[in-house]
């Protein structure tokens, strides 16, 4: 079962601290996961990484976007 987006209202401020905050986490979970020696428990470290990557790529990207379509 996949849960629909919600579209969020962000400004351009919020999005970029968003995207930073991922990228600070995503950082912090690589570094966990290269501290650790289980493999077992590397992978789903290494995995939340994966998905603050990704989320705050979404976030710039919508950020991107915002700029895109706003009036000048």
């Amino acid at each position: 079962m996949r849960i629909a987006a919600m579209p969020l209202d962000l400004s351009d401020a919020e999005l970029a601290t968003a995207a930073t905050a991922c990228r600070a986490m995503a950082y912090q979970e690589g570094e966990r996961a290269k501290k650790t020696e289980n493999p077992t428990m590397r992978g789903p470290v290494e995995s939340a990484a994966r998905r603050y990557a990704d989320l705050a790529e979404t976030l710039e990207a919508a950020r991107k976007e915002a700029r895109l379509r706003a009036p000048r």
